[in-house]
C-alpha cells in the first residue's frame, strides 16, 4: 500500500510567507492601533496560564505599552514588525498577534 502524500499536501507549503505576514500585521496595527489590546490580552492570558519562559511575552508587553504611549515607539514597533528579520529575531517566534482580523489573501 502506498501512503505517499500528493504534492504540496504538507501545510508548510501552503503557509503564508513570514515576511509578508509580518508586513500585513504591521499594516493592520498602523491602521488599527487599538488592536494592540488584542496582543496584550493574549500576553496576559498566556502569562496567567503559567508560561514556562515568560521573557519574550514580557518584552512584547514592554514594546506594546511603549507604542501605546509614544508616537516614536509606535513607529518603531510597526517598523520592527514589518522588517524582514523573522529568522534573526527570536522574539517574532513568540508572536502575541493571533486573533487580529487580517484580510484573507487569495492566490
Amino acid at each position: 500500500m502506498d501512503f505517499e502524500k500528493p504534492p504540496f499536501s504538507d501545510h508548510h507549503f501552503r503557509r503564508e510567507d513570514r515576511t509578508l505576514r509580518w508586513q500585513r500585521i504591521a499594516a493592520h496595527i498602523a491602521d488599527h492601533p487599538a488592536d494592540l489590546s488584542i496582543a496584550l490580552d493574549n500576553i496576559d492570558r498566556w502569562l496567567a496560564l503559567g508560561r514556562v519562559h515568560p521573557a519574550p511575552l514580557l518584552e512584547w508587553r514592554k514594546r506594546i505599552h511603549a507604542a501605546q504611549n509614544s508616537p516614536v515607539a509606535f513607529r518603531d514597533l510597526t517598523h520592527f514588525l514589518a522588517a524582514p528579520n523573522h529568522d534573526a529575531e527570536p522574539l517574532k517566534s513568540c508572536s502575541p498577534f493571533v486573533g487580529l482580523s487580517l484580510p484573507i489573501l487569495v492566490e
